[in-house]
Parts: C-alpha cells; sequence; structure tokens
C-alpha cells in the first residue's frame, strides 16, 4: 500500500513539474520571438533552463545577446540559465547564468551591468548542445527565408601615371538564404554605378554566387566549405578548418582553395577558366581584450604562387573596425590600412520569408604599394567567398561581447 502511494506521489510531482517546465519553455520561447530573434528551442531540467536562438534582427552581435539575455531574465526560469547563440543554426558561443545571479538580478540586488561582468562566456557548447537534444521543435525558423542584402563597393586604386586614380563606385545586391543546418546560398549582381575604368568594370556582371556548408565539431572546432564564384574573378572551392579555445581569445586555423579565372569578356561573355590555382594558408588570431585589439597572422601561398605572410592589427571601437597591416611575398613588401564602419539601420525585423536591407557594414581596404613588379606578378592576391567579410559583422568574441554590453550600459546611464 506503502508503494502504492509513493509511486503515485512520484507520478504527480513528475506531472507537476512537466507542467511547470512547458510554462517555463513557452514564456521564454514568447519572449525571445517577440524581439525578433529566430531558430528558437528550449530544454528544462530540475536545475537548469537552456535555450538557443539566433540573431538575424539586430546588427551588432552584443546588442542581439544582450536583447535575448534581457528577455530570459524578464522571464521566471528557475534554476541556473544557459544560453545559446547560434548562427545559421551553427552554435557560436555559450552564455551561463547562475540561480543566484539571476535572482538577485530580479530582487534589485544588482544592477544589469553587474550580470554582464559576472555572467559566464564560453566558446564551448557541447554541453548545452547535449541538454537540447530533447527539446522540443524549434520555434520561428529561419531557414528558406531570402534576403535582398544592398552591399556599397568602391574601388581605388592609384598605379596609373596618366591619372591620379582609378575608382570604380559600385552597389552589388545579393539574394542571401539560410538552406539547412550551416547551409547557405548566396546569389550576387555586380551593378556599375561610376568608373574610369574600362572592359569588365563598367559592365554588369556576377559577383558571389556561391553554396556553403559549415559545420561544428567537438572540441570548438569549425570547418566550412564553400564553391561557386568568389571575388577578384576567381571560381572554384574553398576550405576552412579552425580551432578556438574556450575564452575565444585564440584562433588557429587554415585555409586551401582551387580557383580558375572567372569574368565577363566582349568575345566570350561570362569566361570561365579551365587551369587551376591552388592557394592555402596557416591562420593564427589573438584577441586582446583590455585594448580591444585584434591580431591576425597568416602564411602560406597566394593565387599566383607566390609565398607571404601578413599581419594585421585591428581596434575594435564598438560595432566599428579600424586596422593596419604589413604583408611580405617572394621579398616584396606591402602595407596598408582597412576599416568596417556600420551602416544605417540598428534593426531589421523579418516579419515574412522576404525581406529588402542594406549592408550590415561597409568594408574598405587600401593598399600601400599599386604598380611595379608587385601589381605585374599579381603578387598577395586573395579573395573573399561572401559578400559579408569584414571584422565587425557577426564577431563572436566573448571579451568584445561583455566590454561592449557594459559600456552601452554606462552609456545609456550617463544620457
Amino acid at each position: 500500500m506503502k508503494n502504492k502511494r509513493k509511486s503515485g506521489l512520484k507520478w504527480i510531482l513528475a506531472v507537476w513539474f512537466c507542467g511547470i517546465s512547458a510554462m517555463a519553455d513557452a514564456q521564454v520561447t514568447e519572449s525571445l520571438k517577440a524581439i525578433g530573434m529566430e531558430n528558437i528551442r528550449c530544454a528544462q531540467t530540475p536545475g537548469v533552463t537552456t535555450v538557443s536562438f539566433e540573431n538575424n534582427v539586430y546588427r551588432s552581435t552584443y546588442t542581439g545577446v544582450g536583447k535575448a539575455i534581457d528577455a530570459c531574465l524578464e522571464s521566471k526560469t528557475k534554476g541556473d540559465l544557459q544560453l545559446v547563440v547560434l548562427e545559421n543554426r551553427i552554435p557560436r558561443l555559450c552564455i551561463n547564468l547562475p540561480d543566484t545571479l539571476t535572482e538577485a538580478y530580479r530582487n534589485g540586488d544588482i544592477s544589469l551591468a553587474q550580470v554582464y561582468r559576472q555572467m559566464e562566456i564560453t566558446v564551448d557548447t557541447d554541453p548545452a548542445m547535449k541538454a537540447l537534444e530533447n527539446a522540443g521543435r524549434e520555434e520561428a525558423p529561419a531557414a528558406w527565408k531570402m534576403d535582398l542584402v544592398i552591399y556599397p563597393d568602391l574601388f581605388l586604386e592609384n598605379n596609373t601615371l596618366d591619372e591620379l586614380y582609378t575608382y570604380a563606385i559600385n552597389l552589388n545586391p545579393a539574394v542571401e538564404t539560410a538552406l539547412w543546418k550551416g547551409g547557405k546560398m548566396t546569389a550576387q549582381v555586380i551593378l556599375p554605378i561610376a568608373t574610369n575604368l574600362s572592359g569588365e568594370m563598367n559592365k554588369v556582371r556576377p559577383g558571389i554566387i556561391a553554396l556553403s556548408q559549415e559545420m561544428r565539431f567537438r572540441h570548438n572546432i569549425f570547418g566550412k566549405l564553400t564553391v561557386g564564384n568568389f571575388t577578384d574573378n576567381r571560381y572554384g572551392a574553398q576550405l576552412e578548418l579552425k580551432y578556438r579555445n574556450d575564452n575565444g581569445r585564440w584562433e588557429l586555423g587554415s585555409t586551401v582553395g582551387s580557383t580558375g579565372f572567372s569574368a565577363i569578356t566582349r568575345e566570350d561573355g561570362w569566361y570561365m577558366g579551365r587551369k587551376q590555382r591552388i592557394n592555402a594558408s596557416l591562420n593564427a588570431s589573438y584577441y586582446e581584450p583590455y585594448f580591444n585589439l585584434q591580431f591576425d597572422l597568416k602564411a602560406g601561398r597566394y593565387i599566383y604562387g607566390d609565398y607571404g605572410i601578413r599581419g594585421d592589427c585591428t581596434r575594435h571601437f564598438g560595432e566599428y573596425a579600424i586596422g593596419v597591416y604589413a604583408l611580405c611575398t617572394d621579398g616584396e613588401i606591402n602595407g596598408g590600412f582597412h576599416f568596417s564602419i556600420p551602416l544605417p539601420g540598428k534593426k531589421w525585423s523579418r516579419k515574412g520569408f522576404f525581406r529588402i536591407k542594406p549592408a550590415n557594414y561597409f568594408a574598405w581596404a587600401y593598399s600601400m604599394v599599386a604598380d611595379g613588379e608587385y601589381v605585374e606578378k599579381r603578387m598577395g592576391k586573395s579573395y573573399n567567398t561572401d559578400p559579408d567579410e569584414n571584422r565587425s559583422s557577426n564577431f563572436y568574441q566573448p571579451d568584445y561581447i561583455r566590454h561592449f554590453l557594459i559600456k552601452e550600459i554606462q552609456r545609456e546611464l550617463s544620457k
């Protein structure tokens, strides 16, 4: 009789816990949906609430993370809180808030800035993703939704004697679609606006037309394969592998590509050469949190067979990134600067399956040497496989996110 009573009590407690868990899951999910987050999943265990989400609305990574933390803190979750930040459904970061921290904030004992200071941010998402394995269906899925993104493009080069600069100003609209987990399709066209160059540069031509597949393996190892038409008149395939340590300050990786020549010509239309050229590099990166400095080092073979090493130093000012670089390849030295700046529009809601928006950032680089043997032998040449490649977009660095979340709070309080 006693055993039956115990079994009945356990059953009642199990039903009660499931009901409470379902209510908490629904509340967290609805809070995240209300601020525009996508690919949301939530799992409740007796001691932890784990939720994953993707930010496709807010321009900056730290703004999106901050909005998600605020939404979860306003929900009545129980126990510890884990947030997994996704990009195209690939886990990037895990944010851990112990129950003592969330309760202290909800009781008014500490400020939001103190929550940001004390929370843990790590690149290691393996335990959190394991907790989400048995979560319910994904809410607000982003798969197969289309964005028409308008990218501005500026080309300047001082490499002629009869003109101060050669220049080209383009608008490069691109249709971008998230397909499945880690899969993305991009189709871009280049529309010339003004140029003093002839040939392909004053013609409507294809930009990046690519299919990419990104994967995340255990222990913070990432891989990405991209095939298609790239920038700098290249088409082919590129494979990237990289490892990030748990605090995200160190990153090691490699890149290898096989590409041919691609261009619009008067005789052949869209010409694609058969000859393939191999490029490869070993890459290292370190983020220095006190001054928000990012150091990048690459060594390897460039498109046209020259071997060299390149070092970059970039300073992050919130969403602005300004840097300098130096390059030595086959004995020739070059250098310059680069920057990425945010374009208008901090938030672009996506209510349906199609959205038109400007690019989040404008990125540009200046090369000091643009003539002589360096240009004749096409030294130091590389290409991009994504129109959104810059040092501000999708920058998931834990120290960077924490620093500028706190700085945003301080800025708001000082107004």
